[in-house]
């Protein structure tokens, strides 16, 4: 883990408690209630940083043409992400948002504090608009009949 992504993992230990926060040779991920966002850099792409959080695993959506439209248009010059990138991971057929960012942009715990709160809007917009489009809990679609 680079320097700057130590000094982050310390602010995120200090601004939220420690078992919120684990550490390994990548990163370091931080979870708040049901998200977990992953910070980790690349080799190839010097003093930036990324952060990612998977917004829902799709199982079978329903609508899978409107899912990719409203996917796509959401990415449409980041206009529905706050500057994050919607993707599709296919091995865990899981959908994911991830940022990228300067590993020094954040100066203090306010600004990183302040990244994180967007960066979990974003994520929970997302996760209400694909609401939608996946499956009801089997627990769910029982009680409704």
């Amino acid at each position: 883990m680079t320097g700057n992504l130590e000094k982050l993992a310390e602010m995120a230990s200090g601004m939220w408690t420690e078992k919120a926060v684990s550490t390994d040779d990548i990163g370091f991920v931080l979870e708040l209630g049901d998200v977990k966002m992953s910070f980790f850099s690349h080799d190839g792409l010097p003093n930036t940083a990324f952060c990612r959080a998977c917004i829902a695993s799709l199982g079978e959506t329903k609508c899978p043409d409107d899912f990719a439209e409203a996917a796509l248009a959401g990415n449409f010059f980041w206009s529905g992400t706050n500057g994050a990138t919607l993707s599709y991971n296919e091995d865990e057929n899981a959908f994911y948002l991830t940022d990228r960012f300067d590993d020094d942009a954040f100066s203090d715990d306010d600004a990183f504090e302040a990244y994180i709160a967007g960066f979990m809007r974003t994520v929970m917009d997302w996760r209400e608009r694909l609401a939608i489009y996946l499956p009801e809990p089997q627990d769910k679609a029982e009680e409704v009949r």
